[in-house]
């Protein structure tokens, strides 16, 4: 980007229409070759089409644009390939850059994230459909999947802006406080103004009017028809509120509403509850069934669809913390208070060291909330190596792939003494280059880490280190500090 980044919706509607849309290098290449042979079809680029994103999206759109006097919009990129055939596809090469993403580029990360959470979307809102038995649960897959694209455009091409967005979110402010605020208007407003440019179909378009979908109150109004969860919606006489019910759309705009809900605060978040309803009363069935609805859908977005290294929500499904009340949490640490769980480490070893990183990962689990990803290293005075030992919330393929004995100022330091540090954003933003260079690939230098070294008799030693993408606090370090020296205690434990 220029040093002058856009500001405000005509600013950013001229840089984003200047702007190729990125696609994989490798699949890229492969299209190429594909539409240059003789014996492929269109039915054989099928898969590739529809696995990359802004392909798929690029070829919907030059189908809507060239394909005359067509009756309706074509909506899915299958049907799309089909009008424009092998000389359309050729044509939208030219609209494609080939990108090699890179684990290290945030840009590249965070898009690669917001295209997996478009994912999990529209596999909610096809689920809904089904469950709602619409011949059209394709169409509202695609419609609601393609909702998101320019959202995946500003994250790869103004990162810095968006993160400043959610940073604003995380304040507490208003969503249109904090796009106003970052980029100078309203990113619904700008797909709007940007789909009409690139004649993406109108149903698209439709799924961010208020002509077609709920305004705040009308969505309360259907909410409230299904307040209680155990029983069956009611219905509603106002004419206006039935087809709005009626409508494909609202799975669309209520899915992407759910997806983003449960990425950006877990399910334990408020506010899918509203949504729950909703779609309670376009079902006419007890909340029960949306949810089971929604997770089912989530777990088949995680099985189908990996195009980043984002933890699928449907792993959040299997904490056994999930549904727990805030009361009931209270209750619980009234009882058990982290000084007792931690102490429990050093009491219940009996010289089984599996077991002791084990119940070390628990621990973290339990006293340690803010942890999102947490990893037990081992270095062995007699091969003089290190290895990772077990983990929770990284990329277990990444994991394999690193090679951790190269040169680190930091793991040498850790391997010859007990040590504690706490590194803020700041400090870590300093020291992530003294890490070895295939570990960096998995720490974020905006993040926030706890390290800490537990030696061994033998001249052995356990590395355990905490991160998150959000911050530590003083008692958290306090916490961790407490499990260093009690797991290096229990590990000189005659």
């Amino acid at each position: 980007m220029s040093d002058k980044s856009p500001f405000g919706l005509e600013e950013w509607l001229t840089f984003l229409q200047s702007k190729k849309l990125p696609v994989s290098a490798g699949n890229f290449s492969r299209l190429k070759k594909q539409i240059k042979s003789p014996d492929e079809t269109l039915d054989k680029l099928q898969n590739n089409i529809a696995s990359e994103p802004f392909l798929a999206f690029t070829i919907l759109s030059e189908a809507n644009r060239v394909v005359p006097n067509k009756r309706s919009d074509i909506k899915t990129p299958n049907h799309a390939a089909s009008m424009v055939g092998m000389n359309g596809l050729s044509k939208t090469l030219g609209r494609l850059e080939p990108c090699e993403y890179s684990k290290k580029n945030p840009a590249h990360k965070h898009f690669l994230r917001q295209v997996q959470i478009s994912y999990e979307a529209a596999s909610i809102a096809k689920r809904w459909a089904i469950e709602k038995r619409s011949n059209t649960y394709e169409e509202i897959f695609w419609v609601t999947f393609f909702r998101d694209a320019v959202r995946w455009m500003m994250w790869f091409y103004a990162e810095p802006q968006m993160s400043q967005m959610v940073n604003h979110l995380k304040e507490g402010k208003s969503l249109k406080t904090a796009e106003e605020l970052s980029i100078g208007c309203r990113l619904d407003e700008l797909a709007v103004k940007l789909f009409q440019i690139w004649q993406i179909p109108s149903i698209i378009i439709h799924s961010f009017l208020t002509d077609h979908i709920p305004n705040t109150k009308e969505l309360q109004k259907l909410a409230n028809l299904a307040t209680d969860p155990n029983s069956m919606p009611g219905y509603t006489e106002d004419k206006r509120l039935t087809i709005l019910a009626n409508s494909q759309l609202l799975l669309a705009f209520c899915a992407t509403k759910v997806a983003h809900g449960a990425n950006n605060v877990g399910w334990e978040s408020k506010s899918l509850i509203l949504y729950y309803q909703v779609i309670a009363c376009v079902l006419h069935c007890k909340q029960g069934r949306v949810v089971q609805a929604t997770h089912f859908a989530t777990v088949e977005a995680a099985q189908r669809y990996s195009h980043s290294d984002k933890l699928p929500i449907a792993h959040q499904l299997l904490s056994p913390n999930l549904y727990v009340t805030k009361n009931s949490k209270a209750r619980s640490s009234a009882k058990i208070q982290p000084a007792q769980i931690i102490n429990q480490l050093y009491k219940n070893y009996n010289g089984d060291q599996k077991q002791l990183v084990k119940e070390t990962l628990k621990t973290v689990k339990t006293v340690i909330s803010n942890a999102q990803h947490a990893l037990v290293l081992v270095y062995k005075q007699k091969t003089q190596k290190i290895s990772p030992a077990l983990q929770f919330g990284y990329d277990l393929d990444t994991l394999k792939q690193i090679n951790w004995n190269t040169s680190s100022v930091v793991l040498s330091r850790l391997v010859q003494k007990q040590s504690v540090s706490n590194l803020p954003s700041n400090k870590l933003k300093t020291t992530i280059s003294k890490f070895p260079l295939s570990v960096q690939q998995i720490l974020d230098e905006r993040g926030h880490m706890l390290i800490g070294s537990c030696p061994e008799s033998d001249g052995s030693t356990f590395i355990i280190w905490l991160d998150t993408r959000a911050t530590f606090t003083d008692s958290d370090f306090n916490k961790f500090k407490s499990i260093i020296l009690t797991v290096s205690k229990a590990l000189t434990k005659s």
